[in-house]
């Protein structure tokens, strides 16, 4: 199988909707089939990684725990947008999972490596 590089662009707040859980669930499935995934978080995206997050509460799957999922199917190259970070008043500590800090310049240069760039 040819490996491609896919990019999934999360711009959503969790809780919204059902399509932030099926979009992480594609991003699984991607990475079932050996595929080249990165994650970059950017503007209410980053809200998905935060800390002690209970989506039990409203009838949900956590979204942070399902993002820590990721790792076990090799997915690990996980990016968030420092502007959006500290637009937000967000700092990696308050995320529930390890991720590099991309600036403007860096975001790009990522876009333009892939191959499927996925917008939520």
């Amino acid at each position: 199988m040819i490996e491609k590089k896919f990019l999934f662009l999360l711009r959503r707040r969790p809780y919204t909707g059902s399509l932030v859980l099926e979009t992480i669930d594609s991003i699984l499935v991607a990475g079932v089939f050996d595929q080249q995934i990165s994650v970059l978080f950017r503007d209410d995206g980053i809200f998905q990684l935060l800390k002690n997050q209970q989506g039990q509460i409203i009838g949900s799957r956590s979204v942070n725990k399902v993002l820590s999922a990721l790792p076990e199917y090799g997915i690990t190259d996980l990016f968030v947008c420092g502007q959006s970070l500290s637009f937000l008043g967000l700092a990696e500590v308050d995320l529930a999972m390890p991720v590099v800090v991309l600036n403007q310049k860096q975001q790009t240069e990522l876009i333009a490596q892939q191959q499927v760039v996925l917008n939520d």
